[in-house]
C-alpha cells in the first residue's frame, strides 16, 4: 500500500480503503470457493472470517467510530 502524502489525505484513505475491499473481498471469495471443494478448510476460512471481523471492531472501537455489533 502506498504511503499517504498530506495533500490529500482523504481521498487517499478513501481510495486506499476501495482498493482494499476489492482485494478483501476476491481474496475471501477464493477461499470460501475452495473452502466448499475442501471442506477439512472450512474451520480455517470461518477462522479467518471471525478474526477479520473482530479486527475491524476492535479498531472501530478504538476510534470511537461505532458501537460493537454485539452490544
Amino acid at each position: 500500500m502506498p504511503l499517504l502524502t498530506t495533500s490529500a489525505l482523504s481521498t487517499e484513505v478513501l481510495e486506499s480503503a476501495l482498493l482494499t475491499l476489492e482485494q478483501i473481498t476476491l481474496r475471501i471469495t477464493v477461499l470460501a470457493l475452495n473452502a466448499s471443494r475442501h471442506s477439512e478448510q472450512s474451520p480455517r476460512v470461518r477462522m479467518l472470517l471471525g478474526d477479520l471481523l473482530a479486527d475491524i471492531q476492535d479498531c472501530e472501537s478504538e476510534m470511537g467510530t461505532y458501537a460493537p455489533l454485539d452490544a
